[in-house]
């Protein structure tokens, strides 16, 4: 049976000072405080009550999806067995404000949750300051075995390959063109995160910010040819990346077309050919 997914739900990111982290993701990117504790920051960027969490638990780095049935659940344990899925605590699932959850470690290290019904806020997003946040978009992963990793989402996960730039593959599990980003690495783990913004206009305005707050541009402002998005990349908490995005594709397009392949090149991450600090978005020219 197939699976359906709501959406992309939140990441989870290890860090070491929460009051620093926290920092950067409210008064530098414009996420908006939610829920804390000794060991948990969270932060919004649309409805949802959280889509960052800062973690000094040791919980390691997650992704999370939302299923539409509870029985999804059922389903996925039986799919992603070949990975030893477990299901979460009482405790865990009130910890990631869900009702219910199932939790498997992908082979690049990450944890995937896969919740149902968490926790929505009955309050407007509402940034620090206006870096147009429309809401939380994608999630890449470095990975050092692409080929495992493309299996567990594509035939565990049930997500669809959208593209490939040489052997990067551009994930969907709705009708965004992705929401996972699987990257050929010298690493695994988390590589980074992007909040979609409302216009190209934000995406500039956000990139002055950035550079007046002295925070390092790694990427960008570009265009990704696979997606089309218009986008500006910073590095921050749990050294991972931070982007806003703009004008990403969406649309049973997508799908009808099939995936398409693109050449292994720094081109095929950035069509403007912006200058670019990160290896994996480098493709075969990072060699």
């Amino acid at each position: 049976m197939t699976l359906a997914y709501r959406d992309l739900r939140y990441i989870r990111v290890d860090v070491d000072d929460l009051d620093a982290a926290s920092g950067f993701a409210a008064e530098i990117f414009g996420l908006q405080p939610a829920d804390r504790s000794d060991r948990h920051a969270r932060f919004r960027s649309d409805a949802r009550n959280y889509a960052l969490c800062y973690s000094t638990a040791g919980d390691g780095g997650a992704v999370a999806l939302t299923v539409a049935r509870s029985e999804d659940l059922d389903i996925a344990a039986e799919r992603l067995k070949s990975y030893e899925p477990r299901r979460l605590t009482g405790e865990e699932a009130a910890e990631r404000q869900v009702k219910a959850g199932l939790a498997v470690m992908a082979p690049n290290g990450v944890t995937v949750e896969l919740v149902w019904r968490p926790l929505t806020s009955g309050w407007r997003y509402h940034g620090p300051r206006d870096a147009g946040i429309t809401g939380f978009q994608a999630v890449q992963l470095a990975c050092t075995d692409i080929s495992a990793n493309e299996a567990f989402w594509t035939r565990g996960i049930g997500a669809e390959v959208s593209d490939w730039a040489g052997d990067a593959v551009f994930l969907r599990i709705d009708d965004a063109h992705h929401r996972i980003a699987l990257y050929p690495s010298r690493r695994d783990g988390l590589l980074g995160a992007t909040w979609a913004v409302e216009g190209i206009n934000n995406v500039m305005q956000d990139w002055y910010f950035l550079q007046g707050r002295q925070m390092p541009i790694v990427h960008g402002p570009g265009r990704q040819p696979t997606s089309g998005a218009i986008f500006v990349t910073t590095r921050g908490p749990g050294d991972i990346l931070y982007s806003y995005a703009a004008e990403t594709e969406e649309g049973p397009q997508i799908a009808a077309r099939g995936p398409r392949q693109f050449a292994d090149g720094a081109l095929s991450h950035c069509a403007w050919g912006s200058p670019c600090a990160v290896r994996e978005f480098m493709g075969g020219d990072a060699e």
